[in-house]
């Protein structure tokens, strides 16, 4: 326990002098700047006027309501002469001269300007507020704003205008490359397919890595209770739907993004991946504004003409498959029965005619069936969004409705989603209300899974017809037995038209915020919240589908007992149906008592502290099953299957075990419920707005803690600084408007919710084969489970120059998690295979780097734009993560059980490296004699090493004295990170008159993937023959010599294939890999960067001149040309392949295509 004690302050030693020596330089550099750069020429004049005589001026500042004003900031224009009002709303200033302009700025309020001369004393001041001012200088956290000024915390804010990319229904697909120090991972180009995004890196290896998103101060939650392993799964495609699925874009103002700890500490355990806020629009005060927003997109689907499609047509894969029977080299698998090694075989057994055999060659050779024509389409898809806004100063509403169509590529996909908000703000006398109402309806219409039309269309070869000659549906035998037993006709047309995969959801929500002035410098406040969604899941494999054919199992037409069902049939009569529904029901309750004040006369000091207690509960119920025999056009009929004979006995009896023996077909009901407490405590000081300090802590507690959590508590508490510098140092430099150092340091606490103290028994139904009742161990007690613990120090320079033409920042962080959760495998014998364990340490860490510059802009005095404007806005960040150990041994395996796949998918943790990591086999070159290829590590024979006698030690011998992990490094070798370290964009904003051109260059650095597979998981040394090839397999090894100039296997002969199916470390417990033909698809001759420059969006929009509009009876009106995914550059190595696909994968998916859209808003 010592050694890790030391081992934790060891690390925080590393990570605080790392901020001490960053510190050190940037006091240097502001030495240098403050000495040598010259003051800002008013401030020379300031010091010319000392010799005249001061003078004393005081007053009161009010709003319109004639309510006092706190805090405002009063100066003398052009210097730093200046102080602020007491809670009284009144100032007094001591000033160095006789005539000049006072400055008068509030948050939410217009800037005034008052010239005085020598003979006043006596001012009274009204502001007038400017409602859109307050959300741009200032950042919502969601719990309450804080004034950007006095931020101390890692926070990146992006206006949606800035953002917005018509073509694209949901935010965080427009969040690619936009927030320093967030990965964003986009693995499908389905409609409704949520990205993969985290923020500052992975601090946790069980649990969800994804954000919080929170709405207008509501944390959201989403449709479907996603396992954090497949939400986690960089494989997996969620096609289900986050918490933000269902919001308008449109709805959305701005989005704060929290990174580090002093901005999440707040939001307790549920908030350590990060927050995104996200605040919607607001009515405007004035007379009713309605506006409207269209927009079309198309979108492009594949085609074999494209880069990115690099397989044979249907001319080379006839040769391909001639060459192999010619060369009399191994038939390969024809459990699918088709192509020219069908035909051949029937030819040769006499089924055919030789005339018959040619024609169906001729047929094979010039058919070229376009299967990305035939299974996509090209699409268009229109988006619309009504709003009604407007006010008074004392309420103000917004309200919106929208609807978005969106179809995919793939056909029979489509998105369709209908959105409506109301919200309304009231400020009256002491009270501030808001109200607002959301709800949505979405309808996605998806082919199954299994069904794979992107895996189909890119692996089945050209050669395999679609269509007979006569125009009807071509269909063959799948994964059959050569002696076609059973009927099983494949048409992957026939299979879309007969299997459907329909997801509805609709969710509602509502919440209401009062906020009461007790008194000016203490106010208390409530929010409630309520809200449900309804989440349906309707999956569809009918009656004339292969899936039904395959389980059905009819003896084929050739068969005696043709048209007869065997009886191991598992689904008689019929369709499957797979029903699964969710209901989530979530509410929450927050007060607050909120204490500001200055602590002095003259306004130096400030102090503010909160105190917010929060009660929250979700609930999850659900229910799934899976039902056979369905007939939907019976009226949706569930046929009776499996009735016993007059004698009692079943006909199908493998359709009675799957229905006693899996749960899916009895129902599944589901019931989650987490409820949740917490208080909350914020401490806020300033020193004269230079120095400020802020701590938070919250305390949870929740029904799904362990007892040993409860009995440790572990309170999640921040501490964070920042040092105006502009305020003090350097206020007389006249180039510079901020400058800012920022430093924080927080720890953060989670808990796994699906481990317990106790041991949770499951009880089940009647068991198939002991026709009793029995139950199963659900989990298994874990009572000395731990805080997972994360302590992150931040370090920031903000800055804002040259009248805030250069505005961004530059910051490092450090996160180090400790007791991270690792899943060990116990015995059987215990009910449960794995178990829950406090094992893991990782360590993130990078840096961020934000710039907005504008080098030219030219506008008049009024605002309005009457020459060039550019904006230009680069960024990245980096997150370099480590998985550590106590024993600092590199490659030191951390998992208690591995199997070889682990390696060579990502799935394996290893100390010194980061999560994700992957490996490959070592290829060492091809075979002279063959062509096979070779790997290291794989020669049996091979004389590796002596024993004490001296007696040889074969490689063999050496693996049977190793771990499968030691033989694992020894055949394998380090390949990357499937997850890049670096991304970042790079925007821009060309502006003439009333045209303006943006577009937006997103990258990505430091990931590796692996080429598409070239003999797929069949394990063979040719592809069967309804698979198609990538063009490399033309440059493969033909004759000795050729291992010279290529690294493509060639063809063997059956004799020496048959060989290699049977390695010899097959079924060895220190089995390594499948076959030699495996070896090469996941060697590392077949790995590429991941790296890549994409053109994410191109926009040219028109705004419509003031003079037109008011013509035409609207306030405003702009027309849009826009399209993303324009183009990406990546590695030539893959050859078209999309860098976001990673190539073992089993399903293909299709990549993110180009969109074109036309978009026109107008106001009325």
């Amino acid at each position: 326990m010592e050694k890790k004690r030391n081992h934790a302050w060891s690390c925080y030693g590393i990570a605080w002098r790392k901020m001490l020596m960053f510190t050190k330089l940037f006091g240097i550099l502001l030495f240098v700047v403050y000495m040598f750069l010259p003051a800002r020429g008013i401030a020379q004049e300031g010091v010319a006027s000392k010799k005249e005589k001061s003078k004393v001026l005081q007053g009161w500042v009010y709003d319109k309501n004639h309510q006092v004003l706190p805090g405002v900031t009063v100066k003398v224009a052009g210097t730093s002469v200046g102080t602020s009002t007491n809670v009284k709303g009144w100032f007094r200033i001591t000033l160095p001269i006789q005539r000049g302009t006072l400055e008068f700025s509030f948050i939410g309020f217009k800037k005034q300007l008052v010239n005085f001369t020598d003979k006043t004393d006596t001012l009274r001041i009204v502001l007038e507020e400017e409602l859109m001012e307050l959300d741009e200088v200032t950042v919502s956290t969601g719990y309450y704003k804080v004034d950007k000024r006095h931020l101390t915390s890692s926070v990146t804010t992006l206006k949606m205008d800035d953002i917005m990319q018509p073509g694209v229904s949901t935010l965080d697909q427009m969040l690619e490359g936009r927030i320093p120090g967030m990965i964003f991972m986009q693995n499908s180009g389905q409609v409704g397919a949520a990205p993969k995004i985290k923020i500052r890196g992975t601090t946790t290896l069980l649990g969800n890595t994804a954000p919080l998103w929170v709405l207008d101060g509501v944390i959201l939650t989403d449709p479907v209770n996603v396992d954090p392993a497949s939400i986690n799964d960089l494989d997996f495609v969620n096609l289900l739907g986050n918490a933000i699925s269902g919001l308008n874009p449109e709805d959305i103002e701005k989005l704060d993004v929290l990174k580090d700890a002093s901005a999440t500490a707040i939001y307790g355990p549920k908030a350590s991946n990060g927050v995104i806020v996200i605040t919607t629009k607001k009515g405007k005060v004035g007379a009713p504004s309605v506006s409207y927003s269209l927009s079309g997109t198309f979108r492009q689907r594949p085609r074999y003409t494209d880069r990115s499609v690099d397989v044979m047509n249907s001319q080379e894969r006839i040769d391909f498959s001639k060459e192999v029977v010619r060369k009399k080299q191994v038939i390969p698998d024809l459990s699918s029965y088709v192509g020219y090694e069908a035909a051949y075989n029937d030819y040769v057994n006499g089924v055919i005619s030789s005339d018959e055999f040619v024609r169906k060659v001729k047929f094979m050779e010039t058919v070229n069936t376009d299967w990305l024509g035939l299974l996509m389409q090209d699409t268009y898809s229109h988006a619309h969004t009504l709003s009604i806004s407007g006010g008074s100063e004392n309420v103000r509403y917004y309200t919106s409705l929208g609807y978005s169509n969106e179809k995919g590529n793939l056909k029979g996909e489509e998105n369709s989603r209908y959105s409506a908000m109301a919200k309304v703000d009231i400020n009256y006398n002491k009270f501030i209300m808001s109200f607002s109402l959301n709800g949505n309806v979405q309808k996605k219409e998806y082919t199954p899974q299994e069904v794979g039309l992107m895996t189909y269309a890119l692996n089945t070869a050209r050669s395999v017809g679609a269509y007979n000659e006569d125009g009807s549906l071509m269909f063959y035998q799948r994964d059959n037995d050569l002696a076609h037993t059973y009927s099983k006709p494949f048409s992957i047309i026939n299979e879309r038209k007969n299997t459907d995969d329909d997801i509805q959801s609709n969710a509602i929500s509502m919440s209401a915020n009062i906020e009461y002035r007790l008194i000016p410098c203490l106010k208390a406040g409530m929010q409630f919240s309520y809200g449900i969604s309804n989440f349906e899941e309707r999956v569809y494999f009918g009656e004339k589908s292969w899936y039904a054919a395959n389980l059905k199992k009819e003896y084929a037409p050739d068969s005696p007992n043709s048209g007869y069902l065997s009886s191991e049939s598992e689904m008689p009569v019929g369709g499957e149906l797979r029903l699964n529904s969710t209901k989530n029901e979530n509410y929450s309750v927050r007060a607050n008592l909120s204490f500001n004040k200055f602590l002095d006369k003259e306004n130096t000091h400030q102090f503010q502290a909160s105190v917010i207690g929060e009660l929250s509960s979700t609930l999850y119920t659900g229910f799934a099953i899976t039902k056979r025999g369905y007939i939907p056009e019976r009226g949706m009929l569930f046929d009776d299957v499996n009735l016993p004979d007059s004698w009692g006995y079943l006909e199908f009896p493998n359709y009675d075990g799957w229905l006693k023996s899996n749960p899916s077909a009895k129902g599944i009901l589901t019931h989650n419920l987490t409820r949740q407490v917490g208080l909350v405590g914020t401490l806020f000081y300033a020193y004269k707005d230079a120095y400020i300090f802020n701590a938070n802590m919250r305390i949870d507690g929740s029904n799904k803690f362990g007892d040993r959590s409860n009995e440790k508590l572990n309170p999640i508490w921040s501490v964070s600084g920042r040092w105006n510098i502009h305020e003090n140092l350097l206020s007389d430099k006249w180039w510079i408007n901020t400058l800012a150092l920022k430093a924080s340091f927080g720890y953060q606490g989670n808990m796994s919710a699906q481990d317990s103290p106790n041991l949770i028994i499951q009880r089940k139904g009647t068991h198939w084969a002991f026709n009793e009742l029995y139950s199963s161990i659900k989990y298994y007690p874990n009572p000395h489970l731990k805080w997972e613990k994360t302590s992150t120090y931040n370090i920031e320079l903000e800055y804002s120059l040259f009248n805030n033409k250069l505005v961004g920042n530059f910051s490092y962080y450090y996160r180090h998690t400790t007791d991270a959760f690792m899943s060990k495998t116990v015995s059987r014998i215990n009910g449960v295979s794995s178990y829950t364990v406090n094992q893991g340490t990782l360590n993130n860490q990078g840096f961020e780097f934000d710039i907005n510059f504008t080098p030219i802009e030219n506008l008049g005095a009024g605002g309005e734009k009457r020459g060039f404007v550019w904006r230009i806005n680069p960024n990245f960040g980096s997150v370099f993560n480590q998985l550590v150990d106590k024993i600092k041994s590199k490659d030191k395996v951390l998992q208690d059980e591995i199997r070889y796949g682990d390696y060579l998918d990502g799935r394996v943790q290893v100390a010194g490296r980061p999560v994700n990591t992957f490996y490959s086999y070592k290829f060492t070159g091809l075979d002279p004699k063959d062509g096979r290829p070779t790997f290291y590590g794989t020669d049996a024979d091979e004389i590796v090493d002596t024993d004490a006698d001296g007696n040889e030690i074969t490689r063999q011998k050496s693996y049977e004295l190793m771990t499968l992990g030691d033989v694992c490094m020894e055949v394998m070798e380090h390949s990357g990170c499937r997850e890049p370290f670096l991304q970042g964009s790079i925007s821009n904003y060309l502006g003439w008159r009333n045209w303006g051109l943006s577009f937006n260059l997103a990258y990505s650095v430091g990931s590796k993937i692996r080429l598409l597979q070239m003999y797929g998981n069949n394990n063979s040394a040719v592809p069967a023959p309804v698979m198609n090839m990538r063009r490399e397999f033309v440059h493969r090894w033909q004759r000795p010599g050729d291992e010279e100039y290529t690294n493509v296997p060639g063809l063997l002969d059956a004799k020496s294939y048959e060989k290699t199916k049977t390695p010899w470390w097959n079924d060895k417990p220190y089995e390594f890999a499948g076959t030699i033909w495996n070896m090469y698809d996941n060697s590392n001759v077949r790995v590429a960067s991941g790296d890549y420059l994409k053109l994410t969006s191109l926009s040219l929009r028109y705004v419509v001149p003031e003079k037109i509009c008011r013509k035409m009876y609207m306030k405003s009106a702009y027309l849009n040309v826009s399209g993303t995914n324009l183009f990406t550059i990546c590695s030539k190595k893959l050859k078209g392949q999309d860098p976001s696909q990673f190539g073992s994968s089993e399903l293909i998916n299709i990549s993110v295509r180009p969109t074109y859209s036309l978009s026109l808003n107008v106001t009325f």
